[in-house]
């Protein structure tokens, strides 16, 4: 029992070592940032770092694609290499058009592969709240007033209930 327990062990050790250097040689796509609290039209920056051999990475041409769920529009956006030197490192920038959920993709323009990422939901700009007409800054606060009128008036049926029941524990109604 022993003996084939370690053998199964020995095995999916070998294994796990085989494929971890079959995905390093596949490569892969790393994205600096992703699209959460972009409004539309403000532009989505960041970095697209690919990973695998140096030949193949000098040859790619990345792509990131953004497709809007509620009108199944699909804009593609081709990410710059950096001029830094470092062929493996690209920037781009994405503007999503208009608000909705977004379904975007990067493609890393060398093995065919395709990275698919979480739905993104795009929220239009804030409503500016309509002021109300006559009031100032300052009746934004909390209404303290009525607070304290409430628990004023709480408190005084709960010293006059007090008093009534006291009375008539001591048979002091005339």
């Amino acid at each position: 029992m022993r003996r084939s327990l370690l053998v199964i062990v020995l095995a999916l050790l070998a294994a796990a070592a085989l494929s971890a250097g079959a995905f390093a040689k596949e490569g892969g796509v790393e994205l600096s940032s992703t699209p959460f609290g972009t409004k539309p039209g403000d532009p989505w920056t960041g970095t697209l770092t690919l990973i695998g051999s140096p030949g193949l990475v000098s040859k790619a041409n990345p792509t990131i694609s953004v497709t809007n769920l509620g009108t199944g529009k699909t804009e593609v956006f081709r990410p710059t290499r950096d001029t830094s030197g470092k062929p493996n490192l690209f920037h781009y920038s994405v503007v999503f058009p208009e608000a909705g959920r977004y379904e975007y993709t990067v493609r890393d323009g060398v093995t065919g592969r395709e990275y698919n990422y979480p739905v993104v939901r795009i929220a239009g700009p804030a409503a500016t709240p309509i002021p109300k007409p006559g009031l100032g800054a300052s009746d934004d606060s909390f209404p303290l007033w009525p607070l304290i009128g409430g628990l004023g008036g709480a408190g005084l049926l709960a010293a006059a209930a007090f008093v009534a029941l006291r009375w008539r524990r001591f048979g002091l109604s005339h």
